[in-house]
């Protein structure tokens, strides 16, 4: 009888008592083991409000920031964006390839099932007084073999990779709203490029009046007018003329920003409309809790990040420990074709591997330290993060109330200095005026309109940087669930 034969009448009555106590080995735990969550420690930071606006509200956070600046534009660009963006979609493609292999440590956890098929031909020389002998051996089989994971080796895989795979995809989601950002500073960096071009051509045209007016009394010999002051016209001209090349050459880099930012071909004709001023938006509320900070995705990311390497090292102390691996083998073995799957054929057996490294000379040591140390890096790597997020935030809220204060002081310095420059214009006009008083007007009014638009540039920017540094906007608990009084009485079908 061949030896994988089953004997008859015999049994393995003991199989149920080994998946039992297989099924309660594998619940157990390394001593010392994390249970895949690193200790983050980040309340005293995060627990209050921020210093810029102290008053204890609740909010929570609404993820269509850029919607609250209204303009059908950006939105339609950031739509586009983030279609077409490569550096977006590179990101997605390293999401679905953590979804992969997540999916592939989750199946090291499960019964692998595997087929074969084995035949051979043999033969035997004969003797002098026996013909050749041949014989044929056909063997189709089954293999069924599961690891037990006694303390939690794959089970912690597949936690490290599960977070992994979180930390990709909220990175994704950060890549998202930094290109979002850079999208509306763009936009915004465009618009206030015009808007200063505008003025410089406004000013050269003001200063050739100027010039024509100087030139005019010099030729009519007008007292107190010399070759002097029409060289000084000239000059105050042409450095208002110099500032064109550098503004159109801005003007045309924002463009091509704005155009790498959607994905298209530099160069093409970028089709857009100059916004007026400032967005239509409330001041920063006050009450914006720390605690939103836990909605950004970058420390999101590096939040999982540091679980993964906790995992990690749930896998370094499982691996000093025994593991057992049940492999069941079944088919038949068969001379020819009338006897493949007979049941008089069948061969089955089963197999239980306990193993545990006894002496590696220090290898199990060394993983486990580099796998704490790597925990340690990820644990403090995340409070910076934290620490430099809330620091963000207080500079973004702190900005834009002192550039909105510093912008009300320049809009009443430009109307000083439009009324100045027009009164020294007449009294020039009328002989009783210096034009050193008409050129310097001049400059100080140009200079302040154009720090105007630079000023309410860094507004913008300041209230992009908030909601990035928040990881979105931020709703008073409640309003995002109220229903306008037009739409309260609509038909809502699905």
């Amino acid at each position: 009888m061949n030896s994988y034969e089953r004997t008859p009448g015999g049994g393995i009555t003991w199989l149920p008592w080994v998946g039992t106590l297989a099924l309660t080995l594998a619940s157990c735990t390394a001593p010392g083991a994390t249970g895949g969550m690193a200790e983050l420690a980040t309340e005293h930071l995060t627990g209050e409000a921020f210093a810029e606006a102290p008053a204890p509200l609740e909010f929570t956070p609404s993820h269509d920031w850029w919607k609250r600046f209204e303009d059908p534009l950006l939105n339609s660009w950031i739509e586009v964006a983030l279609l077409q963006n490569q550096s977006l979609e590179s990101a997605a493609q390293s999401v679905l390839e953590a979804e992969a292999i997540f999916r592939g440590s989750h199946g090291q956890r499960g019964i692998q099932l595997d087929a074969g098929l084995s035949a051979s031909r043999g033969f035997i020389t004969p003797t002098a007084d026996s013909d050749r002998s041949y014989s044929t051996l056909l063997r189709p089989s089954l293999q069924i073999s599961w690891q037990t994971d006694l303390f939690g080796r794959l089970r912690n895989l597949e936690r490290a990779s599960l977070a992994s795979l979180l930390a990709a995809d909220n990175d994704r989601i950060a890549l998202a709203h930094s290109l979002i950002a850079s999208l509306v500073r763009s936009r915004v960096s465009l618009s206030v490029l015009n808007r200063r071009l505008d003025l410089a051509n406004r000013v050269v045209k003001s200063r050739e009046e100027t010039l024509g007016i100087v030139e005019g009394r010099y030729k009519r010999g007008v007292s107190g007018t010399s070759a002097v002051d029409v060289h000084q016209a000239k000059e105050n001209l042409a450095a208002a003329q110099s500032n064109l090349p550098n503004l159109e050459l801005a003007t045309r880099q924002a463009s091509l920003n704005i155009q790498v930012l959607l994905g298209q071909k530099p160069g093409a004709n970028l089709e857009y409309n100059i916004i007026a001023g400032l967005p239509n938006v409330e001041a920063p509320p006050t009450g914006v809790p720390m605690g939103l900070l836990d909605r950004r995705p970058d420390l999101r990311a590096a939040q999982f990040r540091a679980h993964a390497t906790a995992a990690q090292v749930d896998v370094a102390l499982a691996d000093f420990y025994p593991d057992l691996r049940l492999t069941a083998t079944g088919g038949w073995d068969a001379k020819d074709l009338d006897e493949l799957f007979d049941v008089e054929r069948l061969f089955g057996t089963l197999l239980g591997d306990l193993s545990v490294r006894l002496f590696g000379s220090g290898q199990l040591d060394a993983n486990e330290d580099a796998a704490r140390a790597r925990l340690a890096i990820a644990s403090a790597n995340y409070q910076t993060l934290v620490i430099n997020a809330v620091r963000e935030v207080e500079d973004a809220l702190a900005s834009e109330r002192l550039i909105r204060e510093q912008l009300a002081f320049v809009q009443t310095q430009v109307n000083e200095a439009q009324t100045a420059e027009s009164l020294a214009r007449d009294r020039y006009s009328r002989g009783v005026g210096s034009l050193l008083v008409v050129l310097d007007t001049e400059r100080r009014r140009a200079n302040a309109e154009d720090l105007s638009l630079l000023l309410q540039q860094l507004v913008w920017n300041a209230r992009v940087d908030l909601h990035l540094a928040l990881g979105g906007d931020w709703l008073e608990n409640g309003r995002e669930n109220e229903i306008p009084a037009d739409d309260a009485n609509q038909s809502t079908e699905p």
